[in-house]
């Protein structure tokens, strides 16, 4: 298991802090949301890192790009991570949008779903 300790000075760890200013919350949000990429890492056998190097690819002319079919399998990793996690409703769109914001504040665009009154699986009001 990875703890979420080790995870705070991890390079992509605080680049994802300070590129969204996540030292500003207060502790326990902070540590909700180190506790939750640990977890996430543990789920995937990967560091923080090699999360987001394992979605970089190198063009012909040797540039570097996003590879469209891993962040396709990265997407449903996560979506597969919060419900093995028990995550429901909202708190799986959240969750799994921490995840997410982890990778766009490391270079990587990726879209999840927006929470909706009524979505995730409980009936909306009549």
């Amino acid at each position: 298991m990875t703890p979420a300790a080790d995870l705070a000075q991890d390079p992509a760890v605080r680049r994802w802090f300070e590129s969204a200013k996540l030292d500003d919350d207060p502790a326990e949000i902070q540590a909700h949301k180190l506790a939750l990429l640990a977890d996430f890492c543990d789920h995937t056998g990967q560091n923080p890192g090699e999360l987001v190097s394992g979605l970089l690819r190198t063009t012909k002319d040797g540039h570097t790009a996003i590879a469209a079919k891993k962040r396709i399998t990265m997407n449903n990793t996560i979506e597969e991570f919060v419900e093995k996690s028990g995550f429901t409703g909202k708190d799986a769109v959240v969750n799994g949008n921490i995840i997410r914001g982890f990778l766009v504040h490391n270079g990587i665009f990726i879209q999840g779903r927006a929470w909706r009154e009524g979505s995730g699986g409980s009936p909306a009001p009549s």
